[in-house]
């Protein structure tokens, strides 16, 4: 975890707290497509079993397993895998590197949040309504939707260190940090910590768990591009990216 207070409680409560959570390991979406899942792996077993009765009846083990699962809240392969459908997943990606400018000027140029889609190509734009509140926009893909949401400033100490958080409700729910640090060399050492939470249930963990390489991958190119535009006043092509990049340190 970034700092103990970064991620707001949100106070979502996706089941009843009477709800015994050492049965109740699936949440609320969930269970309600298992049952929806259910009925109808159900209906269709029922309308083929005199045409096929194998696959019917294989349908209504399924249909009456997917129904239980959601009625009850309760799905026997995460308990067995230990997984937590309540619980989101959260994920943590760190970077190390160095800038060869002088910190407070690294500094300056990171906190006008407004220049941050200059260098990560994945964010379509940052608009500061305040001095510690903005509003995000991103791409991560041509097929897919842009996504946006809001965020603010958490925790700040000028020239070492920020901060920052989505706002409740966001569709992405990040954090992060950045702390800047005088390098032997003259320049400045940088230390990025990127943290998001997965939705909730297992089957999006998982899903989160798959990504998180290209998550990384993006994240590493948008700190690449950030050192090469901050010292050479412009970003890399493609190919330039691919080759020139070196690997930066990671936890």
């Amino acid at each position: 975890m970034i700092y103990s207070d970064m991620h707001r409680k949100t106070g979502k409560n996706h089941l009843n707290e009477s709800a015994d959570r050492k049965l109740v390991n699936i949440n609320t979406p969930e269970r309600i497509f298992s049952v929806m899942a259910g009925t109808f792996f159900f209906y269709s077993g029922i309308k083929g079993l005199f045409r096929n009765p194998v696959s019917a009846a294989s349908k209504l083990l399924a249909g009456a397993y997917l129904f239980n699962r959601g009625a009850s809240g309760h799905c026997y392969i995460y308990e067995k895998t230990g997984t937590d459908g309540v619980k989101p997943l959260s994920i943590n990606i760190r970077q190390n590197f160095i800038v060869n400018r002088p910190r407070e000027e690294v500094y300056q140029f990171w906190r006008n949040i407004e220049n941050l889609p200059l260098f990560m190509k994945h964010l379509v734009s940052v608009e500061a309504k305040d001095n510690i509140h903005s509003h995000w926009k991103a791409s991560f893909g041509s097929y897919l939707p842009t996504v946006s949401w809001d965020a603010e400033i958490v925790k700040e100490r000028q020239n070492e260190f920020i901060g920052w958080s989505a706002l409740e409700g966001s569709i992405i729910e990040n954090a992060g940090k950045i702390e800047f640090k005088d390098s032997p060399d003259g320049g400045t050492a940088i230390q990025v910590v990127f943290t998001y939470h997965a939705p909730v249930g297992g089957i999006a963990s998982g899903i989160a768990k798959l990504f998180n390489p290209t998550i990384e991958r993006i994240i590493h190119d948008d700190v690449y591009n950030f050192k090469t535009y901050i010292e050479t006043g412009s970003i890399p092509s493609a190919n330039e990216a691919i080759n020139g990049a070196k690997p930066l340190q990671s936890a």
